[in-house]
């Protein structure tokens, strides 16, 4: 008897030990399926949204969404941008350029396809290797438009030395970029903000295709924050650039881009950003006048450079509210930018003012510089209370280190 009512214990003690070992599977496929279900509603969503437009829904079924997203994403969607549209010209250089040098301007053949590769706060090593990206890409490259800055050769400058070298020189998108874009939280807040974004704020047209060459004009350049955007990005300058050095490290980065042109026989102009005259008055209070002189020196012992910088009839524009040239001291409009074509392409150079833009080579650097030396002390005479103002902030951040 003792022993049947051992027989039967045990018999429930293991239906009740299946009962509990089922309840656990099913919590724990029910788990698994939750997570599932979850990551692939989150890949779905950003796939869907795109932020990115790395995928570029608007063209495939007109889904409308503006990407207020994409233009911090520059190094990734313009990487996958070259993969796709494989450009025959492509505009090389920083914000600067992204923001100003439009490549639907009508000095382009239309048979040409042109792509703006400007990148925020690139130097020379990175514009190297998107150089070498779109070769890869398109070995029919035409040519390249590089846009160069002084910031660029800065040796204590390290903001982008780590930039993603591995997504570049490729001819797909790389795993580790797919699987950010689809599966990762940044994507996902990136995909909240573009639906957040477009039902806020109404859209324009120009909004839909905003980017799609690599093109990005600020949206609101006179919105009333003007003088504002001037003081704010003088005090940045001071700030990402408390000391500078000309590299040389960054000089070899700029031969290997002339010389890769010239062994792939494409045609290569190089021009200095007409940023505003109180970025070079920048320049002066941080006692950095001699280095800016020797890096177009050694510039154009390297390859003539157009050098629109300086003083001249653009970039001596007042600073006021409303402006034509200018969202900032650093950044010009797409109508200077059409200047800048103009005058490096050749085309209607009539429309460009007399004064703006000069191609400088290793015979009349000296000169140019002598000149430049020269229109400075007329511009401070002329705008005293600009001088003070970038004299006011270097004080101000000197104070406040």
């Amino acid at each position: 008897m003792l022993k049947f009512n051992l027989g039967i214990t045990s018999q429930k003690n293991q239906s009740k030990a299946i009962k509990i070992r089922q309840k656990y599977s099913s919590f724990n496929y029910l788990f698994l399926g939750t997570i599932v279900l979850s990551i692939s509603g989150i890949s779905l969503a950003n796939f869907l949204i795109d932020p990115y437009d790395i995928f570029r829904h608007n063209k495939l079924w007109e889904s409308n969404l503006t990407k207020p997203e994409k233009s911090n994403q520059d190094r990734l969607y313009k990487t996958i941008d070259i993969i796709n549209i494989k450009p025959d010209i492509i505009l090389l250089g920083s914000s600067r350029l992204k923001q100003s040098l439009n490549p639907d301007h009508v000095a382009f053949s239309n048979e040409e396809t042109v792509y703006n590769l400007g990148i925020d706060g690139s130097n020379t090593r990175e514009l190297l290797s998107y150089l070498e990206h779109s070769y890869i890409n398109q070995k029919n490259l035409k040519q390249v438009i590089l846009g160069i800055d002084h910031y660029m050769f800065n040796e204590f400058d390290k903001r982008q030395d780590a930039f993603l070298q591995k997504r570049l020189k490729n001819k797909h998108i790389i795993l580790t970029d797919l699987l950010n874009t689809l599966f990762s939280q940044d994507a996902l807040i990136a995909s909240k903000n573009t639906i957040k974004e477009n039902w806020n704020l109404p859209k324009k047209p120009q909004d839909l295709v905003r980017g799609d060459n690599g093109f990005f004009p600020h949206r609101e350049p006179n919105n009333g924050k003007t003088e504002w955007r001037f003081s704010n990005i003088i005090e940045q300058y001071f700030g990402y650039h408390t000391q500078y050095k000309l590299s040389e490290d960054r000089f070899n980065d700029f031969k290997k881009i002339v010389e890769f042109c010239r062994q792939n026989n494409i045609e290569l102009i190089v021009f200095i950003s007409p940023s505003h005259a109180t970025q070079w008055e920048a320049l002066r209070v941080t006692d950095r006048w001699d280095s800016f002189e020797e890096w177009k020196r050694k510039m154009v012992a390297i390859t003539p450079v157009w050098d629109f910088s300086g003083y001249n009839s653009v970039t001596s524009e007042p600073i006021q509210p409303i402006m034509s040239n200018y969202v900032d001291n650093s950044h010009y409009t797409p109508n200077i930018g059409d200047f800048v074509l103009n005058r490096i392409l050749s085309h209607n150079v009539e429309q460009v003012p007399e004064d703006f833009g000069v191609l400088i080579t290793s015979e009349n650097i000296e000169q140019h510089l002598a000149k430049i030396r020269s229109d400075r002390e007329e511009w401070a005479k002329m705008r005293p209370n600009e001088v003070e103002l970038v004299e006011t902030l270097k004080q101000n951040f000197k104070e406040q280190q």
